[in-house]
């Protein structure tokens, strides 16, 4: 919420940060959640452009999880270890946490290419 405020108003919101390119788009609106696809692009060859993560905001606990990610199908809360496709026993949390670090780098690195820079006029350039 803290990244993309006019998430009830907008459709989309998308963020750079050097060679790293951030989208948030709303999928669904719900009355106590809402549906996110975050999708990241980056300079190196394993950010594909279709890499994203399926999102779903709790708007009263104020938190998000990870529901779906492009490099897997849908997963569980826990593994056991081994396993056929070899996925960690804490999948889940390692994608949440993905997610988690992934936003606060753009509230922390990122710039808004949805809006101008403060200060710039592009009529009197």
């Amino acid at each position: 919420m803290r990244l993309f405020p006019a998430y009830e108003q907008q459709s989309h919101c998308t963020f750079e940060a050097g060679d790293v390119s951030v989208t948030l788009e709303v999928t669904a609106r719900d009355r106590y959640t809402t549906d996110m696809r975050l999708r990241y692009q980056g300079a190196l060859s394993h950010f594909g452009s279709n890499s994203y993560l399926d999102l779903r905001l709790y708007h009263d606990a104020r938190m998000a999880e990870v529901v779906h990610c492009s490099t897997s199908r849908r997963f569980e809360a826990r593994y056991r270890y081994p396993n056929p496709d070899m996925l960690q026993r804490d999948e889940k949390f390692q994608q949440n946490r993905f997610a988690a670090e992934l936003m606060e780098f753009c509230l922390i690195n990122g710039r808004s290419s949805d809006a101008p820079l403060s200060g710039t006029d592009p009529v009197s350039s």
